[in-house]
């Protein structure tokens, strides 16, 4: 009789082999990123609180600051002073704030054009992720300077967010961007702001390609805010923040967040504060609606002693006739100016022009005119059509810092 083997238990501990495996090389596997694919890491830390999400930009902004230090070395500019701030403002459409480091850098240079100064940071900062926006003529403390804007770029849950990390100003002998001369002597000057950027994408390349001055009145807050601000600087044209201010009909109200009469001094400084960090690059403020805010001496005092506080001016758009912003400001020691006349108050492009027309003869009666439109493709195609009829008239397109006194 055959001698029976009791098989049943190896084959038991071999399936136990071949299943632990097994195992292991799937977990090898999965462990690994597929070829081809990049791991992304993202540009900020997120850090989650009781009020929603902080998404901190800090850390990527001192990787601006070491590239700007760099170039600023590798350069040979002289550097003057150095300002330095922690800024945070409200994200758009969800809970929580974006959290950044910023900077304000004066330096002085010699024997080198702006372009190649330009091209210099460029090659420094695009190395860590940054960005450098087109340079424009600036005043830092009384001096005549020319500014970089020098930061980050980011899409955040499908919002363009522009970061300004370091902001640069160079002091020159000579300031190497020329901007616009009208081809005859002027006999008057005329600045036009265009108010309302931020709500649509669509006019901003309209007049961004207008070859004259103009100034951007940016929303804070709103969707195409930061393109409007970037694009506005790139083009050449200055940018202004414009600030939501109560109406005198709570229906007409626009802004969700909106300066008011029954706001607490604190609260108001605060909520100014906060919409000046919100929009890059600018050098003023304006304000949005506000026949109600502006006629309020106390609120008027708190909203221009942020302007000041800021370095910047304030243009009234005079929505109300009663309005006190010029004369606050004036007793404060703001620099102001205000609105003579809305071009567009009827949106069609002959219309436009004849307020253009209008406004042509009070620069060429008085001197100066400031004029304001909005950001509507009616406007800009209005604007474009009579640059050449202004100019051969005698007039001098500036822009409205030109303006304030």
């Amino acid at each position: 009789m055959a001698k029976r083997t009791n098989r049943a238990p190896w084959i038991l501990v071999l399936m136990i082999l071949i299943t632990a495996g097994l195992y292991f090389v799937v977990s090898d596997n999965n462990s690994k990123t597929p070829k081809g694919r990049q791991q992304v890491v993202p540009n900020y830390n997120l850090e989650k609180t009781g009020a929603g999400s902080v998404v901190d930009y800090s850390a990527a902004s001192q990787k601006v600051h070491k590239a700007v230090d760099s170039f600023i070395g590798n350069a040979n500019l002289k550097l003057q002073d150095v300002k330095e701030a922690n800024k945070e403002i409200p994200r758009q459409q969800v809970e929580g704030t974006i959290r950044w480091h910023t900077r304000q850098i004066l330096v002085s240079m010699s024997g080198t054009d702006l372009d190649t100064i330009r091209q210099r940071a460029a090659a420094e900062v695009n190395g860590v992720g940054g960005e450098v926006f087109d340079a424009q003529p600036d005043n830092y403390q009384g001096l005549s300077v020319v500014r970089l804007d020098i930061g980050l770029t980011d899409n955040l849950a499908g919002d363009v967010i522009t970061v300004i990390t370091d902001r640069v100003y160079i002091q020159q002998e000579k300031v190497a961007v020329e901007i616009r001369k009208p081809p005859v002597s002027a006999k008057g000057e005329m600045a036009i702001v265009i108010d309302d950027f931020g709500y649509s994408s669509e006019p901003i390349n309209a007049f961004a390609a207008i070859d004259r001055p103009l100034t951007f009145a940016v929303l804070p807050y709103r969707s195409s805010s930061n393109e409007a601000a970037t694009r506005g600087i790139s083009s050449g044209h200055q940018v202004m923040l414009h600030l939501p201010m109560e109406p005198l009909a709570a229906s007409e109200q626009s802004e969700r967040i909106t300066i008011g009469i029954g706001m607490g001094d604190t609260e108001i400084r605060e909520t100014v504060s906060r919409a000046i960090q919100a929009i890059p690059g600018i050098i003023g403020i304006n304000n949005h609606q506000g026949s109600r805010a502006t006629a309020d001496q106390r609120v008027m005092r708190q909203v221009l002693s942020v302007i000041k506080a800021n370095s910047l001016f304030f243009v009234d758009s005079r929505t109300n006739s009663k309005s006190v912003g010029v004369a606050t400001a004036r007793q404060l020691g703001v620099k102001t100016a205000a609105n003579d006349l809305f071009i567009d108050n009827d949106n069609d492009v002959a219309a436009v022009k004849r307020q253009l027309r209008i406004a042509r003869d009070m620069a060429l009666r008085d001197g100066s005119v400031i004029v304001i439109g909005h950001a509507r493709l009616t406007t800009a195609a209005a604007i474009q059509e009579m640059i050449t009829e202004l100019e051969e008239s005698g007039i001098k397109l500036v822009f409205v810092s030109d303006m304030v006194r």
